[in-house]
């Protein structure tokens, strides 16, 4: 490829268009795969993680104090709205029934860990940038966390998309951030 930087032109040539399509083909099958309402998630992770609310609040208060004292948020930043709020989220990420867990994967969990975190609001602010810390934590214990995959603008991008969606499409969200983290084994 060659980008004439001068004229702000971009002269691609064939091999380049090629070479374009070959880098980029998973994202072609993907977003076939979304507007099909069939994005795969990936072979999914079956390991016993633990996830209380204690870890994850003393995690978030990690957070808070880091961008407190480096003037990156305020000290409202990460203030519960009502007492629980992330025992609720958490109990929500881990519950199961009949001894089934409700989200089997660790993925899965990661997942609406995201999603909860971001769209319930259980913060006075800091939502978005709890929920983001909150779901590349999980991952990190969980040893699943890979920043070939996810790197700090797909994560930006993806926390973004969970906070805008219509919450009726909750299903195709989860299945956007599956498709991301999962594994392609």
């Amino acid at each position: 490829m060659k980008l004439n930087t001068k004229n702000k032109q971009t002269n691609l040539e064939a091999s380049d268009t090629v070479e374009l399509i070959s880098f980029f083909a998973e994202t072609w099958l993907s977003l076939g795969s979304y507007d099909k309402g069939e994005l795969p998630k990936g072979k999914p992770t079956k390991r016993s993680v633990q996830l209380t609310a204690d870890r994850l609040h003393e995690a978030l208060v990690g957070l808070r104090n880091n961008l407190v004292t480096k003037e990156e948020a305020t000290e409202m930043f990460g203030s519960e709205r009502h007492d629980g709020a992330i025992a609720g989220i958490v109990g929500n990420v881990m519950q199961s029934f009949s001894g089934q867990e409700m989200y089997p994967s660790v993925e899965e969990k990661a997942a609406h860990l995201l999603y909860f975190m971001v769209k319930n609001h259980p913060f006075t602010d800091g939502n978005k940038r709890s929920g983001a810390y909150a779901f590349v934590w999980f991952l990190q214990q969980a040893k699943l966390l890979n920043t070939n995959r996810l790197s700090p603008p797909a994560l930006t991008a993806l926390t973004i998309v969970v906070a805008e969606s219509d919450p009726t499409h909750k299903d195709r969200v989860i299945d956007l951030v599956l498709n991301l983290i999962s594994s392609k084994r």
